[in-house]
């Protein structure tokens, strides 16, 4: 058997990672500012005002104030390279930040859901509005979805997942104050019952959050694939006319690129051959997946 992955580079088809790092962390950073004026915003007319719905808006913010700090320390950690202690690197410490900020959205959805039931079942309490709190909550609208969208962004150039998984959070944030301020809006002309209502559309966008990044981390954590990813790389190297057959195909899915290693056995005449044959199959996989790092070996049939 010969195993030609140590000659076709191709480490230099993956992202620098201190740039992607570098960029990760800055986003990071700007994101946790952004968040403790919000949060603090979001606390302070929620008291005055006596809106549940806000103050549970705002309990969201202090979750996402700790999960932002784990994010810029995971991101900043995972971005180092291969080590004799961490050999595959430390992407899926971005998985486990991911799941944890699942874990604490999950808790903080419960204790509105219990809280916005209990308000619903048993009285509705008097909530206050004034114009500028509407105007408040506008602010964070707007400031939710402008961190949702860099972010995005960001998570996508960096293929963070713990950034992916922030950006997430803050389309749901941007969701669940517009739901605040439309209840706000209608406790104003009338209608208190409408606090606790979007007390629970705060719950459900929380739910259904820790719910998605919460499985996707999973999904790294336990090395999980799409299976069309997977039938498509087996298609893939079954396609080229000197491969027999693929007894061994592995598949892994860290943030910066995919990893794909995988035994053939072809028909080759020599080396150089093999050379070739190694080379193709690395353009295809690049062609079809993205950044690849590719360990492919090859049987003589």
């Amino acid at each position: 058997m010969t195993d030609l992955s140590a000659q076709t580079p191709h480490q230099d088809r993956i992202p620098d990672l201190r740039a992607l790092t570098l960029r990760k962390v800055t986003v990071a950073i700007i994101s946790l500012i952004t968040t403790v004026v919000l949060t603090l915003g979001k606390l302070i007319v929620g008291v005055i005002s006596g809106s549940l719905a806000l103050i549970a808006d705002a309990l969201q913010g202090l979750v996402d104030i700790l999960v932002t700090m784990v994010t810029l320390v995971v991101v900043a950690v995972s971005g180092r390279g291969p080590d004799p202690a961490w050999t595959c690197g430390r992407d899926k410490l971005e998985a486990l930040a991911a799941l944890i900020e699942a874990a604490l959205l999950s808790i903080i959805a419960l204790c509105i859901w219990y809280l916005a039931l209990g308000k619903l079942l048993f009285g509705v309490s008097e909530v206050t509005v004034e114009p500028w709190y509407i105007g408040a909550v506008f602010v964070a609208v707007v400031a939710d979805f402008w961190r949702h969208v860099v972010i995005r962004r960001a998570a996508r150039a960096t293929r963070s997942m713990a950034l992916e998984a922030n950006a997430a959070h803050f389309l749901t944030d941007s969701m669940a104050s517009a739901a605040v301020m439309l209840g706000l809006i209608a406790v104003h002309f009338g209608y208190p019952v409408a606090d606790t209502l979007a007390t629970l559309v705060v719950a459900g966008f929380l739910t259904f959050t820790a719910l998605r990044v919460g499985t996707r981390a999973v999904d790294m954590l336990i090395d999980r694939v799409d299976p069309d990813v997977s039938i498509r790389v087996l298609a893939l190297l079954q396609a080229r006319p000197e491969v027999e057959a693929v007894p061994v195909l592995r598949l892994r899915r860290p943030p910066h690129c995919h990893v794909v290693e995988t035994r053939l056995r072809a028909a080759v005449p020599d080396l150089r051959a093999q050379q070739a044959l190694v080379a193709a199959i690395e353009r295809d996989l690049d062609a079809a997946l993205g950044p690849v790092d590719a360990l492919v070996s090859i049987d003589p049939a």
